[in-house]
C-alpha cells in the first residue's frame, strides 16, 4: 500500500489564489507516481469588521475567525482563513486552522502516513498539532525568506519552533543559508537534515558558449524592488561606458506603472544599454541564458531562486545575493558570484567579471558540468534524494 503524505503549503497554486509559485506543486507532481498526496493550500485574508468583532467576543485570547473550504482538482483543497496584519493572534488563528483542517482530514477519511509542512514558522505550527493529533509524524521545508523574518519579529514563539523544529522526523532547507539560520537560533538538530535545491522541470545541462557582452536576468516586475533592479541600471550605466557594445536584458511581465518604473529607472541614470524585453516563456529561459555572458539578480531577500540554477546547468555564470538564494552551494566556484545586495560597488564589479571574465569563468562551468558537479541539482535527483528521505522518515517510525 502506498505511503499517504499530507501537504501543507502556502506557497501552492490554487483557485484561490492560482499565480502562486510553483516551487511546491513541482516537487508535489514529481512524486505522484510514489505517494498518494493531499495538498491543503492555505491563502490568509484580512477578516471583515463584523468578523473580528465575533471572533473575539467568543474568545478574545484566541479568536476563532472564518475560514472557508473548497475542493480543487488532483488531490488540492484550497482553503481562506482569516488573520489579522503583523502576526496579531498568529498562534491562535493558525491553532484553530489546525483542527479544521484536522476535522476535514478524519470527515474524509484520510490517514496520513507523514505532514510535511513547507515552512516551519507558519505551517509548521499547524503540522505539529495534526501530527499530535492524527499521531503520525511530521516534516518540515525551510524557506528562509520567510522563516528567518518571522523568527527574527517573533521572539515570543521561538520555544515552540525550536520544539518544532526538532521535533520534526525530517526537515529539508531549501538552501545551506536556510540550514544556517536554524541552526543558529534554534540549535542544531539531531535528526535527519536534508538539502532539497527547488526543482524545475528546465534543467537540461548546456554547454556554455563565448559571446557578446550582454547580462540578463529574469523577473516579475512587481518584485523590482526586491530584486534590487535599481541597482542593475545603475551599475549598467557604468558598464555601458567601459565596455563596448554592452547590453542588459530584463526578461518579465508586469503592469504598465511597474514598466514606467524600470523606465524611470533608466532615464535616471542614463542606461540606455538597459533593455525592457517582456515576458519570457519558461521553457525558454535556459536557451536565452545560454545565449549571454552571465545572469545577474542581486535581491533584498531571496528564499532560493530556480532561475540560478537553471542559469548554471544552462551554461550560464550569476551574480547572487550573498546570504541568500544559492549561497553555500558553491564557495569555491567562481562562476558563482555572491554579494550582499548592500554594496552597490560590489553589484557593479561582479557584474563587471561577468563581462571580462567571461571565457575563464565558463571555463571552469563547462568543467563542473562534464563531471558531474551540477548533476544533483537536476530534477531527477532532487525528487530521489526527496523519496529516500520521506520513506526513512516513514521507517522510523515503524
Amino acid at each position: 500500500m502506498r505511503k499517504v503524505i499530507v501537504h501543507i503549503s502556502g506557497d501552492y497554486p490554487d483557485s484561490i489564489v492560482p499565480g502562486k509559485t510553483k516551487a511546491v506543486s513541482s516537487l508535489v507532481d514529481a512524486v505522484r507516481d510514489t505517494f498518494d498526496q493531499h495538498i491543503y493550500s492555505i491563502n490568509r485574508g484580512k477578516p471583515s469588521s463584523a468578523s473580528l468583532v465575533a471572533g473575539l467576543l467568543r474568545n478574545p485570547l484566541k479568536p476563532g475567525f472564518d475560514l472557508q473550504f473548497s475542493q480543487d482538482e488532483d488531490g488540492v483543497t484550497a482553503i481562506r482563513y482569516e488573520g489579522l496584519p503583523a502576526g496579531l493572534y498568529m498562534k491562535g488563528s493558525l491553532s484553530h486552522l489546525a483542527d479544521r483542517i484536522a476535522d476535514d482530514m478524519i470527515r474524509r477519511d484520510i490517514k496520513p502516513d507523514i505532514i510535511h509542512a513547507h515552512k516551519l514558522t507558519l505551517e509548521g505550527l499547524i503540522a505539529e498539532k495534526l501530527s499530535r493529533r492524527l499521531e503520525c509524524p511530521y516534516a518540515l521545508s525551510i524557506q528562509v525568506n520567510t522563516d528567518r523574518k518571522i523568527m527574527k519579529y517573533r521572539p515570543d514563539l521561538l520555544r515552540h519552533y525550536r520544539r518544532i523544529y526538532h521535533g520534526a522526523s525530517v526537515v529539508f532547507p531549501f538552501s545551506v543559508t536556510g540550514q544556517r539560520v536554524c541552526d543558529e537560533t534554534l540549535g542544531p538538530r539531531q535528526k535527519p537534515t536534508v538539502l532539497l535545491p527547488c526543482t524545475s522541470p528546465e534543467d537540461r545541462i548546456i554547454a556554455p558558449q563565448i559571446v557578446e557582452p550582454v547580462l540578463a536576468s529574469v523577473f516579475h516586475l512587481r518584485d523590482l524592488q526586491n530584486k534590487n533592479a535599481a541597482a542593475l541600471v545603475k551599475a549598467s550605466s557604468g558598464l555601458q561606458k567601459r565596455h563596448e557594445g554592452y547590453a542588459f536584458h530584463l526578461y518579465g511581465g508586469g503592469t504598465k506603472e511597474q514598466e514606467e518604473k524600470i523606465d524611470s529607472l533608466i532615464a535616471e541614470h542614463q542606461a540606455t544599454s538597459f533593455v525592457r524585453k517582456g515576458p519570457i516563456p519558461h521553457k525558454d529561459v535556459q536557451a536565452m541564458l545560454n545565449g549571454v555572458c552571465g545572469f545577474a539578480m542581486v535581491s533584498k531577500r531571496e528564499t532560493f531562486g530556480m532561475v540560478f540554477l537553471e542559469a548554471l546547468l544552462g551554461g550560464c555564470p550569476v551574480v547572487f545575493p550573498r546570504d541568500w538564494a544559492i549561497d553555500g552551494f558553491f564557495d569555491d566556484a567562481s562562476f558563482a558570484l555572491g554579494v550582499s545586495a548592500k554594496d552597490f560597488p560590489a553589484i557593479e564589479a561582479a557584474m563587471e567579471r561577468l563581462v571580462v571574465d567571461q571565457s575563464r569563468l565558463k571555463t571552469e562551468l563547462s568543467q563542473w558540468q562534464q563531471t558531474g558537479k551540477l548533476s544533483h541539482f537536476q530534477r531527477e535527483s532532487v525528487v530521489s534524494t526527496y523519496k529516500t528521505s520521506m520513506m526513512g522518515a516513514f521507517a522510523g517510525t515503524e
